[in-house]
């Protein structure tokens, strides 16, 4: 019986020394752009990238509103589909081909291992699409009794 105890106790404390090290861990300071060797010159350099690539997201929401409107109105003849499609596209492209050249710019001056944390944030093109974060609506409405 005694055995058992001691079994049982032994267990307990590995597990809290597991739990002690892994909080421990988590305490851990984060890898700054600064640890990874980027100078103040890169970090504006990454920073008007990043607005560049913002900038893509709010033309392209805003350009998918006027296409949308242009869907729902039968009235609209197909030219100007056409000449409003044909506008989207080349402001897409334009705007891919500024941020291809800023990453490429971008990349030629950083550290491989400053590449490799900020493709992996999604910052440098990693060929994933960009996360869109929506604004929750307001979830505190009151309840009636």
């Amino acid at each position: 019986m005694q055995n058992v105890w001691i079994q049982r106790t032994v267990g307990i404390l590995a597990i809290l020394a597991t739990c002690a090290v892994i909080a421990w861990a988590q305490k851990e300071k984060g890898t700054t752009l600064a640890d990874l060797g980027v100078t103040e010159e890169q970090k504006i350099q990454i920073k008007a990238m990043w607005e560049l690539k913002r900038q893509k997201q709010i033309q392209a929401t805003k350009t998918l509103q006027i296409l949308n409107q242009l869907a729902k109105d039968p009235a609209i003849e197909d030219a100007e589909i056409q000449e409003t499609l044909a506008e989207h596209r080349t402001k897409r492209k334009e705007m891919q081909r500024q941020i291809e050249q800023a990453e490429e710019a971008l990349t030629e001056t950083l550290p491989p291992r400053a590449q490799l944390h900020l493709t992996l944030l999604g910052v440098l093109d990693n060929g994933l699409p960009r996360r869109i974060v929506r604004q929750q609506p307001d979830k505190k409405k009151e309840r009636k009794p």
